[in-house]
């Protein structure tokens, strides 16, 4: 796999995770290559790469790959970076046990329980003559 399908594959936001770093609603995290207690590395998803804006950060003034910040954070050589890069993309394309289907039935009863639930419950039925819910429609 090329460099450049690597960079491609493998989400910025994915290797975030990986370190345990997840962005927050301003699309910021805590810098892991200095000291950081407030947030100074921006995260661009779009364009798959971080940034950090401390000028006490080794990394300042570069915009980092996914590559790049695997090497980075684990201080590890550039071909060391693209084989844990290649590792990450195969573990995130597992397959995802699908979970099964409710089937009709089970859903016809838990309907049923819920009505004579409906026809038991004083606040329920007040509630459900509010929003002009009538037994005629529950009874479909």
């Amino acid at each position: 796999m090329e460099i450049a399908e690597i960079i491609k594959s493998l989400s910025i936001l994915t290797v975030l995770e990986h370190y345990h770093l997840k962005p927050n609603r301003n699309k910021m995290v805590c810098c892991p290559f200095h000291d950081d207690k407030n947030p100074s590395m921006q995260v661009y998803a779009e364009t798959n790469t971080v940034f950090c804006f401390s000028g006490n950060c080794k990394m300042n003034g570069k915009k980092i790959d996914a590559i790049q910040f695997i090497q980075d954070k684990e201080n590890i050589s550039k071909h060391e970076a693209i084989k844990k890069a290649q590792s990450m993309i195969k573990q995130s394309i597992q397959p995802i046990q699908a979970k099964p289907i409710i089937q009709t039935e089970n859903l016809t009863e838990i309907f049923s329980k819920l009505k004579q639930s409906l026809y038991s419950s004083s606040k329920a039925r007040a509630y459900a003559e509010s929003r002009n819910i009538y037994n005629v429609k529950l009874e479909a």
